[in-house]
């Protein structure tokens, strides 16, 4: 990652928090309430910004799934996966198997959706 990407990112993070707390109690509560979730985990997507999931379709890739088809058959999954990826603690390891191209092999040890994914592969999503 480059030092222009890492300070687009912050500065796209600091944008949505202010954002996020511009909102008073009761629109963060019916926002949270609109999308399905709880106003502590918006609030916590809020603040890791807009490219929380961003490691997701790339595995997805990786896999040889194709993640823009799964978003249209089965928006509800997507969007799991997509909260649980927001919420993932091993990112740096993600992007480095994802560099080196070992992600299909080892993504089992450390994603939270592996179980999906795996299942995933052996269905109709798989693109390859």
């Amino acid at each position: 990652m480059t030092l222009a990407s890492m300070i687009r990112q912050w500065q796209e993070r600091r944008v949505v928090a202010r954002e996020w707390e511009a909102l008073d109690a009761s629109e963060r509560q019916a926002l949270a309430r609109d999308i399905g979730v709880s106003e502590e985990l918006l609030s916590n997507l809020a603040a890791r910004g807009p490219d929380a999931a961003a490691e997701l379709p790339r595995l997805m890739a990786a896999l040889s799934l194709d993640p823009r088809a799964i978003e249209l058959e089965q928006p509800a999954l997507m969007r799991d996966m997509t909260l649980v990826c927001s919420e993932c603690m091993e990112k740096a390891r993600c992007r480095q198997e994802l560099v080196r191209e070992q992600a299909p092999a080892a993504y089992a040890e450390y994603c939270l959706n592996a179980e999906t994914l795996r299942d995933m592969r052996k269905g109709p999503a798989a693109s390859a």
